[in-house]
């Protein structure tokens, strides 16, 4: 017959538990450490409108981003009819 041990709190596995008086229980060696499946992610390149942001003031030689925006006198839809090239060239 085997014998069965109660113990006054319940076996937590939390390094942040404490020390536990639990006697019934196996110690599992931990787990070996595998190398990751993904190589480790770096952070995106930013888009061309906002990179000179990011870069220090000495390249001042740049013109700034243009903004497209709606008429001042506008107050109702404003429709940007403009193809991928026409929106995509530099002036």
């Amino acid at each position: 017959m085997a014998s069965l041990t109660i113990s006054p709190r319940p076996f937590v596995s939390s390094p942040l538990a404490g020390v536990s008086q639990h006697t019934g229980a196996t110690i599992r060696p931990s787990a070996p450490r595998r190398n990751p499946s993904f190589p480790s992610s770096r952070s995106l390149r930013p888009f061309p409108s906002v990179a000179h942001a990011l870069r220090p003031a000495s390249n001042t030689l740049k013109k700034g981003v243009k903004l497209i925006e709606p008429p001042q006198n506008q107050t109702c839809v404003f429709m940007l009819n403009l193809t991928q090239a026409e929106f995509g060239r530099q002036d």
